[in-house]
């Protein structure tokens, strides 16, 4: 994929464009034919430097010199020659190129990161943020291993949009531990919605936390630990009206009644146990500009086992969804090969891995794929992702069964 930089005044609300919008690292920001849905969606855009695939957007800056020749020809001013826009494609010009799986999780993060800005009386953010669950779920269903090995690769690579990328991995993981725990669906419906939500009060301030090296003052302070119920009384005065999913989100940091079964706890506290236990793995496996990421086994140890050292109820559920060594994370095996986790295995300890460095240390031309049941390629231990020195074929490996 060649980049080129894109203009943003050519970017409107409610107007979309037959080609992805990027930013500089290639990060899809705007996916083909996705609308700009407000000014401050705008806004956000125009403060990042645009770019686009050139050979994506070739036809449109074709039609778009056309549009600019004919605007010249017919005397307008240089003003509306400059904003001179090409006809809409008629309805026999070619579908635009389907997004791939790592781009459709980057078009949610960046539609969840607009919603989530215009969280108010009177907007459209409730039916764009249930879009975003729609949209998410059926990637999931589709393919939950790719889905959370995109994510979990990048919560411990990147702080690019923490908050909502943190939201989309938690919305992930505590979706697959209730369906394991036998949730009625109204309740996982939910779920996942406050799991989007939870972290609305703050989630401006979360990304500057993660990407910067910024001290905590005594009014962040605050702000973060009154997020829970502040957040819960802003989709309230907003329109959300799931009773349930609110006072999730008002419970989602609570640890209180820690020590009770389940089964003894209303549907409110159950819900927001396993949230809990999923935002704190999450967030320990999270890169931040001030930490290196957990490793997941480390994370999995402090999140699901209990003093005793063996997971509860919540913690075995979560084990299963995502796995001792979760897709997206890195891995050495006893063969002294290190490689990247690309989908769970018959148990939490047995992941299917793909290979990307040979005993020597020296990168394979081609991924082998492991499986760890096979004790010849057994997991010796959990890597960090700073201790691999090589950037996985992201697409090849998603391609692996």
């Amino acid at each position: 994929m060649k980049l080129t930089p894109f203009s943003a005044k050519h970017l409107r609300v409610n107007d979309p464009l037959s080609f992805g919008v990027r930013d500089a690292s290639g990060r899809l920001l705007l996916g083909a034919g996705q609308v700009i849905e407000s000014r401050s969606g705008l806004e956000e855009l125009l403060q990042t430097a645009l770019f686009v695939d050139e050979t994506e957007s070739l036809d449109w800056n074709r039609r778009v010199a056309a549009a600019m020749d004919v605007a010249l020809r017919q005397g307008a001013s240089l003003k509306d020659v400059v904003a001179a826009r090409p006809e809409p494609l008629s309805k026999d010009a070619p579908a635009p190129i389907p997004l791939t799986l790592i781009e459709s999780w980057q078009e949610l993060v960046a539609q969840l990161d607009s919603a989530l800005r215009d969280v108010r009386v009177g907007s459209e953010w409730r039916a764009r943020v249930l879009a975003v669950h729609g949209k998410a779920r059926a990637l999931a269903e589709r393919r939950f291993d790719g889905s959370l090995y995109h994510l979990v690769y990048e919560a411990g690579n990147s702080v690019q949009r923490y908050s909502c990328h943190h939201a989309l991995l938690s919305l992930l993981i505590c979706e697959q531990a209730a369906s394991m725990l036998s949730w009625p669906a109204a309740w996982i419906d939910s779920l996942g919605r406050a799991a989007l939500l939870m972290n609305v009060a703050m989630f401006k301030l979360q990304d500057q936390l993660a990407s910067s090296n910024l001290t905590l003052s005594s009014d962040m302070r605050a702000q973060i630990d009154a997020h829970p119920a502040a957040g819960a009384a802003l989709l309230s005065q907003a329109g959300l009206t799931d009773a349930l999913c609110l006072q999730v989100v008002q419970l989602h940091h609570d640890p209180s009644q820690a020590e009770l079964p389940m089964g003894e706890l209303p549907p409110e506290r159950q819900l927001a146990r396993l949230l809990r236990r999923v935002d704190i793995f999450a967030a320990k496996i999270s890169r931040r500009a001030t930490r290196a990421p957990m490793s997941p086994v480390q994370a999995a140890r402090e999140a699901c086992l209990m003093a005793n050292g063996a997971p509860d109820e919540v913690g075995g559920a979560l084990l299963k969804a995502v796995g001792l060594y979760p897709p997206g994370s890195f891995v050495e095996l006893v063969s002294g090969e290190v490689g990247i986790v690309i989908r769970r295995g018959r148990r939490a300890n047995l992941p299917f891995v793909a290979s990307l460095l040979s005993v020597s240390g020296s990168p394979l031309g081609e991924p082998l794929v492991r499986d760890t049941l096979d004790r010849r390629y057994s997991v010796k231990s959990a890597l960090a992702p700073a201790q691999v020195k090589v950037r996985p074929p992201h697409e090849r490996l998603l391609a692996l069964r």
